[in-house]
């Protein structure tokens, strides 16, 4: 009898020499339970925050390797039986297939299916052992080769789901934090920045995007305005902090902050419905607040704060310095 049995990424992944051309490390998060390590570099968030990086459109939707097809079947179908029937929905994602580096120009981007997403970038954390009890597959050979090495963008053979990620933050200098659902299948019931997911295929189909940034800007207000009930009267303004590759299957995480044309208590009065709100003294002390209520909820119960609103801190502060 085959079954499906919990893995972990490799502790210290090793970099490819892409990435490490780019510019990219290793780094940590401690949430009081676990160290998580994640990979960034200041280069190419420089390029991110200055230079509009033009898109390229892959002419055709992402594709399952030939040699893991028959594994991510079971795979799908392991995610598939894990949930209620009918809570996942098999809708499009927008992937990206191409390295940043420190003078990027374009990125090519795909249309992805969330099930492709099921079955490869979701299935890192299992192994499949086979009658023997021996395995004969891991998840997260999409995400590293037979060395240990991390793939880069390029060459990822998992469907590479854009994170969009953003803060938002009033006129008073209120920062509104969601917690996910304790049944949400990613990080339940965590500390999370406003809106924060995987980019839609419509984030670039619906505003014809011209960039990488309009995509991941779109998609993160977006959740922001459903996560945070946010009105659509309440005017914004979204500007792209960095990215990062996070230890859920090493996904391009990007980061936004999202200036609110309205302040804490007008938000209110129009019934938004933040988890809890930080509040800072001004501008420059926005990163210095978050970060302060990041360490107080990890030292009040380990691990309840995402590794996305800790990074949301940690590139606010470079800022807002």
């Amino acid at each position: 009898m085959t079954v499906l049995e919990s893995n972990t990424l490799r502790e210290t992944p090793s970099l490819s020499q892409t990435d490490v051309n780019a510019g990219f490390t290793l780094r940590e998060y401690d949430d009081k339970n676990e160290i998580q390590r994640f990979i960034m570099s200041d280069a190419v968030n420089l390029r991110l925050r200055t230079h509009g990086i033009k898109l390229v459109e892959m002419d055709h939707p992402y594709e399952i390797p030939e040699k893991f097809r028959e594994y991510s079947k079971i795979m799908l179908e392991h995610q598939l039986g894990r949930v209620d029937p009918g809570q996942f929905e098999n809708h499009r994602i927008c992937g990206l297939y191409s390295d940043l580096k420190p003078d990027t120009e374009t990125a090519t981007i795909g249309l992805v299916e969330y099930y492709d997403l099921l079955a490869t970038f979701y299935s890192f954390p299992f192994v499949y052992k086979n009658d023997n009890d021996a395995i004969e597959f891991k998840g997260s050979s999409y995400i590293y080769n037979d060395f240990g090495v991390l793939y880069p963008l390029s060459l990822m053979l998992g469907a590479n789901p854009i994170g969009a990620n953003t803060l938002a933050i009033t006129k008073d200098f209120r920062i509104l934090v969601y917690k996910q659902p304790e049944d949400a299948h990613i990080n339940p019931g965590r500390l999370m920045p406003s809106g924060s997911g995987s980019a839609s295929w419509h984030d670039y189909i619906d505003i014809d995007a011209e960039t990488l940034q309009d995509i991941v800007k779109h998609g993160a207000e977006w959740k922001m305005r459903n996560e945070c009930k946010i009105p659509e009267s309440c005017g914004t303004s979204t500007h792209i902090l960095g990215m990062a590759r996070v230890p859920i299957g090493m996904k391009p995480d990007f980061y936004c902050f999202t200036m609110l044309d309205a302040t804490w208590d007008e938000l209110q009065a129009a019934g938004v419905t933040p988890y809890e709100v930080v509040e800072a003294r001004d501008a420059e002390h926005m990163s210095d607040a978050l970060f302060a209520y990041i360490d107080a909820k990890n030292a009040e119960k380990p691990g309840s704060v995402s590794i996305q609103l800790y990074l949301q801190a940690k590139l606010l502060s470079e800022v807002c310095r």
